[in-house]
């Protein structure tokens, strides 16, 4: 997974700006058949498991950004 959100992304930037598919500024990527988001699927792969019920919050506010440290 890790070399597939590197494709999709361009990480010239602070931000991992996700170049594919988005859904109301979210990136989105298909996994398994199902659609999820792609800051959540950057976070678990780098970071590791979000907890049940807590959502991630884009500290640069920037809905694509899909760079782990921008997440809390």
């Amino acid at each position: 997974m890790p070399q597939r959100l590197e494709r999709l992304s361009d990480r010239s930037g602070e931000c991992w700006l996700w170049l594919g598919r988005t859904s109301d500024g979210y990136g989105m990527i298909t996994i398994d058949k199902r659609n999820r988001l792609a800051h959540r699927v950057s976070y678990e792969t780098h970071v590791g498991e979000i907890p049940e019920g807590l959502q991630l919050d884009h500290l640069c506010r920037v809905r694509h950004c899909i760079n782990p440290e921008h997440l809390e």
